[in-house]
């Protein structure tokens, strides 16, 4: 019997523990402001990997932008 209900997610996002309805890394990014870069469990993902990568509990998900300065 399948049941069709959201799936709640548990990952770590910048340090900090984030429940997700979606696995889909593509889904979370709207969030942020471009230009960023994403590291997924300390790999660097390419942009042209966001519509393909797939987060799993547990994840430890970094996205940093760029700061302007001296």
């Amino acid at each position: 019997m399948a049941e069709h209900m959201k799936t709640e997610l548990n990952i770590w996002l910048n340090g900090k523990t984030e429940t997700l309805n979606s696995n889909q890394l593509s889904h979370l990014l709207p969030r942020f402001k471009a230009p960023f870069a994403v590291a997924l469990n300390g790999c660097f993902i390419a942009a042209n990997q966001y519509p393909n990568t797939v987060l799993k509990a547990g994840d430890q998900l970094d996205i940093v932008s760029p700061i302007a300065g001296g």
